[in-house]
């Protein structure tokens, strides 16, 4: 069970990285996918330091944190209304998702990656306030 959790964990992690759609060149060739997404990155580090990536890759990678966000909605609404029938079940499941991005924004990323507090509030905010959002306008 935990071997299949961390997979797929890392499989959504790197989801952007796979997807990363911009041509750069790597070794006289150009590409797309995670080996654009690297160069990228590489050259954002050398750039701008370590932990900044400049507000290009910045956007790029909140946009799949904010999709992320509106499919949990979607997926916690629907689980709470056909599976449980219970509008309380949307209050603890988003609840439960705002404690598990708390912990994986600020405790797991920093200490896996190296991610900094600031990246971490970011990520965070572009992942809860979108709910919070959901849960003030329609519920």
């Amino acid at each position: 069970m935990q071997i299949w959790f961390a997979k797929t964990y890392q499989y959504l992690v790197t989801l952007p990285d796979r997807l990363y759609p911009f041509k750069n060149e790597v070794e006289g060739e150009s590409v797309r996918g995670r080996r654009s997404y690297e160069q990228a990155v590489n050259r954002a580090l050398e750039r701008y330091g370590l932990g900044r990536l400049g507000y290009k890759l910045m956007l790029y990678r909140e946009t799949f944190h904010f999709l992320g966000s509106l499919l949990f909605i979607i997926f916690a609404t629907v689980v709470a209304r056909d599976l449980f029938g219970s509008e309380t079940a949307l209050y603890v499941l988003l609840a439960a998702a705002v404690l598990a991005l708390t912990f994986q924004e600020f405790y797991v990323h920093p200490r896996s990656y190296g991610q900094h507090t600031k990246k971490g509030i970011t990520d965070w905010s572009v992942w809860v306030v979108p709910m919070v959002i959901y849960l003030l306008l329609f519920r």
